[in-house]
């Protein structure tokens, strides 16, 4: 061997030579991976529902009505105790009062107030596909008041123009106290610019929808406050007049918008209220969420919600919170509330249902 020879075992084979892979493309191809996984982690843990944005703008708007709520509580001195309220929301009232005409779920008014129930209402609504500014009545009563504020917050996030008719009694846990009852919240949202609806008609609740069986000082305060927020009180007899009276105001209101609209374009109902429901012995059976066949009446009066319904307008139905929270892929009673926007059932993609 000679001074200049290169030793075998340090000679680089021409296989090895041939198979290098630039450095260029080692760096494009781990740029490359980086950035597919990274599309692949936003894909699943980031919302990219198409309505995220109408969602999360209802969803503030119901922790903007909390927080109105509870200022307001406290000034009246009837903030719920935190055994009662666990998550401070100022949605749940007194457990028995003058307006308290009937029986009440606790945890069933808690969750109704989660701001994601705004949310999940916007997913479900937004389904129908309805043009912005289109009229939608949304039926309540004083029994959720949580289920209330989501419904309004819910349409008026989609662009669309509440007709609200509301019954005035309540059940246990609802808005119940007598001096803050459903008329007098709906208008310390109003005031503080969480909703911009106004009760386009009111029946006092009780026996019959006007007043039987309740309390003579709460009716008095009720007919106080709706004449405070001019709000008129519709009273008749029978039921089916009382219906009749309502649907003309309901399209009294529509009329008003002079968009050319003969119908709203769907309906909510929040709530078992019987201006809503009426008393089929069918709609004790109706299932909550989207109305997926006709309701019939084979005995009894039809509500408004049915009435509507029957003519064909799309009906959402908020009641049998437990099961409905279930579809919508919401928990039932959380403490402490979910912070919206994380919930990818509510937020996330469109299931295989389209919605």
């Amino acid at each position: 061997m000679t001074d200049t020879a290169k030793p075998a075992s340090r000679a680089t084979p021409r296989w090895r030579a041939r198979s290098r892979i630039p450095p260029g493309w080692l760096a494009a191809v781990a740029v490359l991976s980086v950035t597919l996984w990274l599309a692949a982690e936003f894909a699943t843990r980031h919302p990219v529902h198409p309505r995220y944005a109408e969602m999360l703008n209802a969803a503030r708007a119901m922790e903007a009505a909390s927080r109105v709520l509870v200022a307001e509580r406290q000034i009246r001195g009837l903030m719920q105790g935190r055994e009662i309220d666990l998550n401070r929301t100022g949605m749940i009232g007194s457990e028995f009062t003058a307006i308290t005409t009937t029986l009440g779920d606790l945890a069933a008014k808690r969750t109704a107030a989660n701001p994601d129930f705004a949310a999940a209402l916007v997913r479900v609504a937004a389904t129908l596909n309805l043009p912005r500014g289109a009229s939608i009545v949304i039926i309540v009563s004083g029994s959720f008041v949580g289920g209330n504020i989501a419904a309004i917050t819910a349409a008026e996030a989609l662009g669309l123009r509440p007709v609200v008719i509301a019954s005035l009694s309540a059940s246990m846990w609802g808005a119940t106290d007598v001096e803050f009852n459903w008329l007098d919240i709906a208008a310390a949202l109003r005031a503080r610019g969480v909703i911009h609806a106004r009760i386009a008609a009111a029946v006092l609740g009780g026996d019959g929808a006007v007043g039987g069986g309740m309390d003579a000082a709460g009716v008095a305060a009720l007919r106080a406050s709706a004449t405070r927020d001019e709000v008129p009180v519709i009273e008749a007899r029978p039921l089916a007049a009382l219906i009749d009276a309502l649907l003309g105001r309901v399209n009294a209101s529509i009329a008003d918008a002079a968009r050319g609209e003969t119908r709203p374009g769907a309906v909510i109902n929040v709530g078992g209220a019987l201006i809503g429901l009426g008393s089929c012995r069918e709609a004790a059976e109706l299932p909550p969420g989207l109305a997926t066949r006709l309701p019939s009446c084979t005995a009894g009066t039809p509500g408004l919600a049915m009435r509507l319904a029957q003519a064909g307008v799309p009906l959402l139905h908020v009641l049998n919170i437990r099961r409905l929270a279930v579809e919508l892929g919401l928990p039932f009673d959380p403490v402490p509330l979910p912070v919206p926007g994380n919930n990818a059932a509510i937020y996330g993609s469109a299931r295989r249902d389209g919605a």
